[in-house]
């Protein structure tokens, strides 16, 4: 028996959005310790910018499931990619054009800790899977 497939398992996409949204306070706290209120403010907004658009990938790319719902899946795919690059540039725009002061360096750097999640959460959760012990039953 094989497990899942971790492209179409929508507990994964839960759980990294889950993880994403964490890295926000995880952003501020770094961006204060680092360099202050600024930067925790900026890394605070990058990672939330970040969260948005993936959470709305999330949300749209996840709605469908079943083998007869091939078309209506590849499209909530398109339209959730379409509409995370719409609420990123949106978001980056709002948070360059009335925030002041700003840390343009902090803002990027949140927002990259929350990609970044996107690459290290499924690694992980693979890594679990094949180091947790099976069940004998």
């Amino acid at each position: 028996m094989s497990l899942p497939s971790p492209l179409v398992d929508r507990r994964l996409a839960k759980g990294l959005t889950v993880v994403q949204a964490l890295m926000i306070p995880v952003a501020i706290v770094l961006g204060y310790v680092l360099a202050g209120q600024i930067a925790a403010k900026s890394a605070g907004l990058g990672a939330s910018v970040g969260w948005m658009g993936s959470a709305y990938f999330a949300w749209q790319a996840f709605r469908h499931a079943g083998a007869g719902a091939s078309r209506r899946i590849l499209g909530s795919f398109y339209r959730g990619m379409i509409g995370k690059f719409i609420v990123i540039v949106v978001g980056f725009m709002l948070v360059f054009g009335t925030v002041r002061p700003l840390s343009a360096g902090s803002v990027l750097l949140g927002f990259a800790l929350v990609q970044l999640m996107a690459w290290i959460y499924p690694i992980w959760i693979n890594h679990r899977q094949i180091t947790s012990p099976k069940d004998s039953a």
